[in-house]
């Protein structure tokens, strides 16, 4: 598993997502949250295949007092509770559950920054934050949280079909040592499910299109399947140090781990892609709108 270096805080290529361990998560989920003997496996097979990270959340159901409760793991990174004004219980409450001394610590959402980052930076100068950081959604929240004193670490939603981080100044505004953690890369299992799901805002008929393209670019710069792709796409942002993807099974996190060994994509690659690929709507790579599509 290759580990990347960024600042001095080494991470591997992929990191475990964990949602999946503490509550039934993503679309193509067939298996429902997973129990304790599960996760003990899943994450004691990721420490041996070299998986530095495990990606989880206060919001994330049992997901901490699972990986808490596992003999063997990788380090965590976890997410304060989305809105929660008081950051020192729920920092308490996350180590407690984790049995961990300290653990890398963003806020959940971006809106949080003004009534949270004060507090998470004395966190970190306690010594119970390895970073911090914040979990965007969009590049405008990038800028505005770039600014931020202490800033180590960021996570962003970034796929092949999501044309907003390819405009110019995203790379310009993170500082060299800020930790960049893409999440979303199969955009929550529709881009793995192509076809056999129907795609929130978007016509079957351009669903279908872009699959074919990325079956079709898959093939020719040789990937085994699509899912290979999608993993090489953002990975190969020079701004980027890991991708997060949730396993629900053994099988599942050995092939994230293949797939996420693979270099990934030139700016070349990247480029044909996105001129092939048919006009999407900006709403499709926006989960929160999917309840309103038709």
């Amino acid at each position: 598993m290759p580990v990347r270096d960024q600042g001095g805080f080494r991470q591997s290529a992929l990191v475990l997502g964990a949602a999946q361990l503490g509550m039934a998560y993503g679309i193509a989920n067939t298996t429902g949250d997973l129990d304790q003997t599960a996760v003990d496996a899943l994450l004691a097979k990721a420490a041996e295949l070299g998986v530095t990270h495990v990606d989880t959340a206060r919001a994330y159901g049992e997901s901490e007092a699972r990986i808490g409760a596992a003999p063997v793991k990788p380090k965590v990174i976890t997410k304060v509770a989305p809105g929660e004004t008081d950051v020192e219980a729920s920092v308490t409450a996350s180590l407690t559950a984790l049995h961990e001394k300290s653990a890398t610590f963003l806020l959940h959402r971006a809106a949080d920054v003004p009534i949270a980052w004060d507090a998470l930076r004395r966190v970190k100068d306690e010594g119970r934050a390895d970073r911090i950081g914040v979990s965007v959604q969009n590049p405008a929240e990038l800028f505005e949280v770039a600014k931020l004193p202490d800033l180590g670490y960021v996570q962003l939603p970034c796929n092949v079909v999501d044309r907003r981080w390819t405009s110019a100044g995203v790379a310009d505004v993170l500082a060299d040592d800020v930790v960049v953690t893409v999440r979303s890369v199969y955009l929550q299992g529709l881009l793995t499910a192509g076809s056999a799901v129907r795609w929130p805002h978007v016509p079957d008929e351009d669903r279908d299109a872009a699959v074919r393209v990325l079956d079709e670019v898959a093939a020719e710069l040789g990937f085994p399947n699509r899912a290979g792709l999608l993993v090489a796409y953002p990975l190969g942002l020079s701004w980027v140090t890991s991708v997060v993807i949730g396993a629900e099974t053994l099988d599942q996190l050995g092939e994230n781990v293949r797939l996420a060994s693979r270099t990934g994509l030139t700016a070349v690659e990247r480029e044909m892609i996105l001129d092939r690929l048919p006009p999407l709507p900006v709403q499709l790579v926006d989960p929160s709108t999917w309840g309103s599509a038709r």
